[in-house]
């Protein structure tokens, strides 16, 4: 069970944009609210300064940094006359629900160059990238979000390195917090308790308690609760199973009780994600 990919995909984080950049003068930008923009300096020095930041930042060639959720920013090129160009990559992703992923990542993160000229996926991923944009082959757009998201999720991956990673991210290297996830989220609607998992991964309940909440963000049962909800907003948004069988199967005794968890953590029942849009239904109006 790879737990990272269920919750970047249940997140609905996706590519939705890649250009270059050539910044010759101060560049002021905001990145939206429900995004988050990736930017590696392909050539020239410049400095990345954010609202609420501790002051400038000096950045050089194949240095990058992340930049999650709404944020007033500039960039401007360390010299006059020597234009930096850097590569934008433009995600979307749902950032209000409540997974500890989304709540809990940092507002920015930087990437120095060491990361992209070792002999990685996230350098030849870059590398491929520039030369799409430089090249502008047949099928440019599609190729280049692909790698767009190819670069994300390895600049996820290098972050793991650090040793000073986000909740969630921190809880993916540790390998027995780890394995309680590929257990919860393999068999969601099982009747999860915290005797029962701490079991399972050579814990007493105190310890695994304490060590899931610290990397996770969350309690154990609570995130049991969350995942099951979430997972339930994904079957209600992706298939047409009647509610009462989704709740079924994520341990729900009832599909009342799934309605009243659900409405309380999103603020909507469940048959709001079942009803047609108002396009839909004025089509199917006019074409009756």
């Amino acid at each position: 069970m790879d737990v990272l990919s269920e919750v970047l995909d249940t997140l609905q984080l996706r590519s939705t944009d890649v250009e270059a950049l050539k910044v010759e003068a101060l560049y002021r930008a905001v990145s939206p609210k429900r995004q988050v923009l990736a930017h590696i300096v392909m050539s020239g020095d410049c400095t990345l300064d954010v609202d609420g930041g501790t002051g400038p930042l000096r950045l050089f060639p194949l240095d990058c940094f992340l930049m999650f959720g709404e944020q007033h920013y500039q960039v401007a090129p360390v010299s006059e006359g020597a234009p930096a160009r850097l590569l934008r990559c433009s995600y979307s992703f749902e950032q209000d629900l409540p997974h500890p992923f989304a709540t809990h990542f940092p507002a920015l993160l930087c990437f120095r160059s060491h990361y992209l000229t070792d002999e990685s996926e996230l350098g030849r991923a870059v590398s491929l990238l520039d030369g799409e944009l430089v090249n502008a082959r047949l099928a440019i757009d599609f190729v280049a979000l692909r790698l767009a998201e190819i670069i994300l999720v390895e600049l996820l991956r290098r972050f793991q390195l650090e040793g000073t990673q986000p909740v969630f991210l921190a809880a993916l290297s540790d390998a027995v917090v780890h394995r309680a996830l590929q257990y919860i989220h393999a068999e969601p609607g099982h009747p999860w308790q915290v005797p029962e998992l701490a079991r399972a991964v050579g814990l007493s309940r105190a310890v695994f308690a304490d060590r899931f909440h610290r990397h996770v963000g969350e309690p154990p049962l609570r995130y049991v609760r969350l995942w099951r909800l979430l997972k339930g907003r994904r079957e209600l948004q992706r298939t047409t199973l009647p509610i009462k069988q989704i709740a079924g199967q994520l341990g729900y005794s009832s599909s009342t009780g799934f309605s009243r968890a659900f409405r309380r953590t999103f603020g909507y029942p469940p048959s709001y994600l079942r009803k047609p849009s108002t396009e839909s239904r004025t089509r199917t109006a006019t074409s009756g």
